[in-house]
């Protein structure tokens, strides 16, 4: 017995796909075929969703695959103009080598050739994060309270800018998580 076989799982792990809606699939479909009609690449990129919530799509140069969120992507012109932006990104890298990754001039030029504005940002409605706390600080000279995300580091000292008392911890405040119906 190795080592590697020690540290396996003794039931094989099974990775679920995102269940995408027909028409979205179809979107998603028709254009790659539309991008690799016009612009072929030398191998043909695999398409695969993925539960991103907040990023829209992601271009995977080494293995040729596109990946785009099931979440995300709700509406079939948001699924064309991503994953032809995500397409943009294979053919300036195909085009250029390694000058071609990221959102520089080959790949605005690969979004210009493929007939879109060479936009960096989705501006598509996402859930981001919650703060999963609320600390609470407080003057000790004027009362005055405020919060943060986050502890402050102890083993300091700190001071109300405006009034010149010091700072004390008051209490941490755990969010309650609420469950969205659907």
């Amino acid at each position: 017995m190795t080592l590697f076989s020690k540290l396996r799982p003794s039931k094989p792990v099974r990775r679920t796909r995102p269940k995408v809606d027909e028409t979205i699939q179809t979107a998603a479909d028709q254009a790659l075929d539309e991008a690799q009609s016009k612009f072929p690449l030398p191998y043909t990129p695999m398409l695969e969703w993925r539960r991103y919530s907040v990023t829209a799509g992601m271009a995977h140069y080494q293995q040729g695959l596109i990946s785009l969120s099931s979440i995300v992507l709700k509406d079939p012109d948001h699924v064309r103009e991503t994953l032809l932006h995500e397409y943009a990104h294979l053919l300036a890298f195909a085009r250029h080598g390694r000058r071609g990754a990221g959102h520089g001039k080959h790949w605005r030029q690969a979004m210009v050739d493929l007939g879109l504005e060479p936009k960096v940002h989705h501006h598509y409605e996402v859930v981001r994060n919650q703060s999963h706390q609320k600390v609470v600080y407080r003057c000790k000279r004027c009362g005055y309270t405020f919060d943060r995300k986050r502890r402050l580091p102890q083993r300091k000292r700190y001071f109300h800018r405006d009034c010149g008392g010091q700072i004390a911890f008051v209490e941490v405040q755990r969010a309650t998580r609420q469950k969205e119906s659907a």
